[in-house]
């Protein structure tokens, strides 16, 4: 039914849940630690996706508002003694009301000329972070206590965990609900065709300036989760090369896609690993490798890694129509006359 969850989905987010509660009593620290920063890396990339896959807004400022939620999560809860969920919150507030200050006038730019304007406000803030030395550390970072949610410490890898996969698995939700939506059908409209949309009655720039708030909120709720296992932040961790890989895992993985958006993440997030284990001469070719495979899989796989499953699994021929087109014609056999 219109609006309501498919089957498959239920299992998808019910398998999130299962996984975070159980998987931390299976693996290692270190594979936890992998586990949290790859899940951080789904709410920040499902965000980014609403901008570039749903709404086909080319913008660059995302990894600022992982920022705020950062730096916002963190001040509120360590310094002012502010409950985790209220700091989230409140962090998530500021950085939609960001992502609306930026909206109005970004909703008026195209192609090349948001990207610019929307990477320089990226560009700004991390100054902010780094400058700003009474709030944010500086260029020192800021250390911050482990949140306590409820009396419950998330200081490990391992009991930040489940919280962490009880986050995605609420974006998720919320994406998959948004996708069934009047919303999300008006921004898949803006981005299919703005000039048809907005004949259609479709209001385009309040769409987009909604689309770039809501992806902020994603991105904010990104950093509050990214503080449940670490306990420092540099503004360095916020520069180009976070927002290259973001975009990295969208691209790869397949834009306007849920499952694509996840995909891309694990396959990207894992490949570090395998650069491990290459020779220590090639590991100075790691962002040449990162930006050969992004080029490569827009060459390549413009749908992505999902949207190049999907086509095999369409174009496999059907059981039934293999062995119609297999098995010889019946002829009618002719009638006789009595």
């Amino acid at each position: 039914m219109y609006g309501s969850l498919r089957a498959s989905e239920f299992v998808g987010v019910l398998a999130i849940l299962v996984a975070g509660f159980a998987l931390p009593f299976m693996l290692p620290e270190y594979f936890l630690y992998t586990g949290n920063m790859l899940m951080t890396y789904a709410v920040l990339a499902i965000g980014l996706d609403l901008l570039i896959g749903w709404s086909g807004q080319f913008a660059f400022a995302h990894i600022a508002f992982f920022g705020i939620g950062i730096y916002g999560t963190a001040i509120l809860e360590s310094r002012l003694g502010v409950p985790y969920l209220l700091s989230a919150l409140a962090s998530a507030l500021i950085a939609g009301g960001a992502g609306l200050l930026i909206g109005f006038p970004a909703a008026r730019l195209k192609t090349v000329y948001l990207a610019l304007a929307t990477y320089a406000f990226a560009e700004c803030a991390q100054w902010v972070f780094r400058t700003w030395d009474p709030v944010t550390g500086g260029s020192d970072g800021l250390r911050f206590n482990p949140p306590v949610i409820f009396g419950y410490e998330t200081g490990t890898d391992g009991a930040a965990f489940p919280v962490v996969a009880i986050i995605l698995a609420l974006v998720v939700t919320a994406t998959l609900y948004l996708a069934k939506s009047k919303l999300g059908r008006h921004m898949c409209a803006i981005r299919d065709s703005e000039h048809v949309a907005s004949a259609s009655g479709i209001d385009v720039r309040g769409i987009k300036v909604a689309t770039f708030a809501i992806s902020a909120v994603f991105a904010s709720i990104a950093g509050s989760a990214y503080t449940l296992f670490q306990s420092f932040i540099n503004a360095d961790v916020l520069g180009a090369s976070q927002l290259v890989t973001v975009l990295t895992m969208v691209v790869i993985g397949g834009s306007s896609s849920i499952a694509g958006v996840l995909l891309g993440v694990v396959v990207v997030g894992f490949l570090p690993e395998i650069l491990r284990a290459m020779p220590h001469s090639l590991l100075v070719w790691q962002e040449f490798i990162y930006g050969a495979i992004l080029v490569a899989a827009i060459v390549f796989m413009p749908q992505g890694l999902w949207g190049l499953f999907r086509q095999r699994i369409a174009a496999r021929p059907r059981r039934h129509d293999r062995s119609a087109r297999e098995s010889p014609a019946v002829r009618p056999v002719p009638e006789t006359s009595p």
